[in-house]
């Protein structure tokens, strides 16, 4: 019998191109989202710091100009993180979108993966099939030729 031939293959080959092409989108989503985090939490620290220096600076007795120039150095950093939370939710927006277009790849490669397998077995019980027939040719034969020598 001819060796085994999947007749969806190229349907195959690409639902994993897709699922692939989906890994890396959803990979390269992951990292922008926690790059974006990374930065947020640095604007969060600079913020704290910045807490901490004008608090010794008031206990310092820091002259009010200083004192004003950290609270517009607040108002911007305040601004910045603002609007980094919003560049991390639409980051979140794009890996949940990646996450679930990786999903789907997945179930259709799947689906088409299961076919693959059923067909196989399919061949392998039509391999069993014609290997069992020529066997039990081969036996008949056998026992043929064997009772036409007894007369």
């Amino acid at each position: 019998m001819n060796r085994f031939v999947f007749k969806l293959e190229p349907l195959y080959d690409y639902r994993q191109r897709l699922e692939e092409a989906s890994q890396r989108e959803f990979s390269e989503a992951l990292l922008l989202l926690e790059e974006e985090e990374r930065k947020l939490i640095e604007l969060q620290n600079s913020y704290i710091k910045g807490c901490e220096d004008l608090d010794r600076l008031k206990e310092e007795g820091g002259q009010a100009e200083e004192l004003g120039m950290y609270g517009a150095y607040f108002y911007g950093l305040k601004k910045h993180i603002s609007e980094q939370q919003q560049i991390i939710e639409s980051a979140r927006q794009l890996f949940e979108a990646r996450r679930s277009e990786l999903e789907e790849a997945t179930k259709e490669k799947k689906v088409v993966e299961t076919l693959k397998e059923k067909s196989y077995d399919q061949y392998v019980k039509d391999l069993d099939k014609a290997e069992q027939k020529e066997n039990d040719d081969l036996v008949s034969s056998r026992f043929k030729r064997g009772r036409d020598n007894e007369i």
